[in-house]
């Protein structure tokens, strides 16, 4: 009797229990193996995951990812380029080479392939060379020092173009986000269409024929370019990079069905397999957890206000002057938790008003920090009425400071009539007493000599 009793109540828990709604909780960010990592929005530059994202590492190969910009800034596609025994015998043999012989002339977007798709060294520094302004692989280092500044990545610095291990190259897994970003991102699409290639193949040489490069030279290392998920339509790109110091590299960077496109970058992985699934692990995540969500459009309705002196009563309609939107997490419950929508008008509102006059503004922040803000304004324009008009006038009028000196010198000018009017009569006054004395006198004179 008492197991039955125990049963139906622990039934009766359970059933209560599962009828309770838990919040649903988004995922985790992955734990990978890697040292450092970080998530970044290629159109934005929003973080969405990261670890020690801001820690000095050693960058290896992924440093070409900065030779490119910096070349494709400073030549042409078509200059040709030639290996110079330094270029050659400087990269250490157990770096990957494409095989390019001592005065060997290439062109630069050949270079090019080599070193972002093959990782080939040698090319990094043959580029390096024939750009740089004084003809030294230190050179163009300089220049890629310039840009890190100009971009504002204050952990990195670089000795050399192609990763070679040295005290003080380094840099961390944000600084290579962002300078990834703004490699896909520039003027110059081919830096986008060579980290997102596969294949490729190098042309006649002044030293041998197309068909005498090996293979083993000409072959991809981004192995993530061939994987596939549903929760992104294709990889971009970027770079792989590997020494025993810096360990697996990878910047990566996938694009979802909606256009969302990501930049992952993994630092320090355990192993090769690694090295690729944790950057598809990072990638996966944020495009499971995350999306662009529209957060306003553009003329929408906001709010009705009174206006005073509005023709009418007349209210001012206000509306939104520009769209927002913002990477912000899928579930709805924890957007809506850590979204906080603070809306400012510029009250009180006062005729007239101008069509798309700026009449306040939305700030839109997310856990604690603003992420946009957009303008209002009015919809229509509110008249003045004449009344208002004439009031105004009047008060313009008095308080105007040429009005106010005029007043102020017309009473001088008053004043001094008045004082001077005064003047004038006791002058006058006395002048008179003066002259009936005077007439008294004579009168006095001649009644004494008719006498």
């Amino acid at each position: 009797m008492k197991i039955k009793s125990f049963t139906i109540y622990t039934i009766i828990i359970i059933l209560i229990t599962l009828s309770i709604p838990f919040p649903s909780l988004a995922e985790a960010q992955p734990d990978l193996t890697a040292k450092a990592f970080i998530l970044m929005d290629m159109k934005t530059g929003q973080v969405l995951a990261e670890k020690n994202a801001d820690e000095r590492r050693s960058p290896a190969s992924t440093t070409k990812i900065m030779t490119a910009l910096v070349a494709l800034e400073n030549a042409d596609l078509e200059d040709e380029m030639t290996a110079s025994e330094n270029a050659i015998n400087s990269v250490p043999y157990d770096y990957v080479t494409a095989g390019i012989k001592i005065g060997e002339t290439l062109k630069f977007k050949d270079l090019l392939d080599l070193m972002m798709i093959t990782s080939a060294n040698e090319a990094s520094n043959i580029i390096a060379e024939n750009i740089s302004k004084d003809g030294t692989m230190q050179g163009f280092t300089d220049m890629m020092n310039s840009k890190a500044a100009e971009l504002g990545l204050t952990g990195t610095h670089f000795t050399n173009a192609n990763g070679k291990e040295e005290e003080d190259h380094y840099t961390t897994a944000r600084d290579l986000a962002i300078l990834s970003r703004a490699a896909m991102t520039m003027d110059k699409p081919i830096f986008r269409e060579v980290v997102g290639r596969k294949e490729f193949s190098i042309p006649d040489t002044n030293l041998r024929k197309s068909s005498e490069w090996k293979l083993g030279h000409l072959t991809y290392t981004n192995e993530l370019l061939t994987s596939h998920s549903k929760y992104y339509s294709k990889v971009t790109g970027i770079k792989t990079g590997y020494t025993d110091l810096a360990g697996l590299c990878l910047v990566s960077s996938a694009v979802n069905p909606d256009g969302l496109e990501l930049i992952a970058v993994v630092l320090g992985a355990e192993d090769k397999t690694h090295q690729f699934k944790d950057s598809q692990n990072l990638l996966e995540y944020g495009f499971k957890n995350f999306g662009e969500q529209q957060l306003t459009q553009k003329g929408e309705y906001v709010n009705r206000f009174e206006v005073e002196d509005a023709v009418d009563g007349k209210k001012v309609e206000v509306i939104t002057n520009n769209e927002f939107s913002h990477i912000l997490p899928l579930n709805e419950e924890i957007r809506t938790k850590n979204l906080e929508i603070v809306k400012t008008f510029n009250e009180p509102f006062v005729a007239p008003i101008a069509q798309g006059q700026k009449v306040g503004k939305i700030e839109y922040i997310y856990d604690g920090k603003l992420i946009g803000t957009v303008e209002l304004v009015a919809k229509e324009a509110i008249e003045k009425t004449t009344i208002a008009i004439l009031r105004d006038k009047y008060k313009e009028i008095i308080n105007d400071e040429r009005f106010i000196f005029g007043v102020k010198a017309a009473v001088i000018v008053i004043v001094a009539i008045i004082i001077l009017g005064f003047i004038l009569r006791f002058i006058n006054k006395r002048k008179r007493r003066r002259n009936n004395y005077y007439s008294s006198r004579k009168n006095n004179y001649r009644f004494r000599d008719y006498r």
